[in-house]
């Protein structure tokens, strides 16, 4: 990628990311509390999101100034650099990981969060693992791999919350 494709990259990464961070602040910023049961702001469940997403959108929006200030105001913003952007191998894996978390965040609460994450965490191995241009029946190593790694995540994460974190998952 040149340096001209790689600012136009940041620019629309940037704006992308921006709105994802400030959708997970104002989600975060949402969820309940319970303050009447004289919890304090530190025990609510959307502080760590909150965080998060604030630290998402202020380190977009550098990124978007960056990519303004090194294109001296003219980041030649077209159709077809757009379409190139969209095209792009990074693009495509930051949009299915967008797409796969936002699948698992949708999914929370309707599937049992163990058989959740096992799924997500499946999922995500092997659509980043998998060459798609070899055999499936030469790759079988990996569909084993990612089901070990994602019942033992499953497991170690459902443990860890429930029994050192105290947290009822769904």
């Amino acid at each position: 990628m040149t340096e001209k494709n790689l600012v136009k990259a940041d620019f629309y990464t940037a704006i992308i990311l921006m709105a994802f961070g400030i959708t997970a602040t104002v989600m975060a910023l949402r969820m309940p509390t319970d303050f009447g049961r004289g919890s304090d702001l530190h025990s609510a469940p959307g502080v760590v999101p909150v965080l998060l997403g604030s630290i998402i959108t202020i380190l977009s929006l550098i990124m978007l100034l960056r990519s303004i200030v090194r294109a001296k105001g003219q980041v030649g913003i077209s159709s077809a650099s757009f379409g190139a952007f969209i095209k792009d191998t990074t693009t495509i894996r930051i949009a299915s990981t967008i797409t796969l978390c936002l699948l698992y965040f949708f999914l929370l609460g309707n599937l049992p969060f163990m058989l959740l994450t096992f799924l997500f965490v499946f999922a995500f191995i092997i659509f980043f693992e998998i060459d798609r241009t070899v055999s499936i029946k030469s790759q079988i190593k990996i569909f084993v791999k990612a089901a070990i790694v994602g019942v033992c995540s499953s497991v170690a994460i459902t443990m860890l919350f429930e029994q050192v974190f105290f947290v009822r998952l769904p």
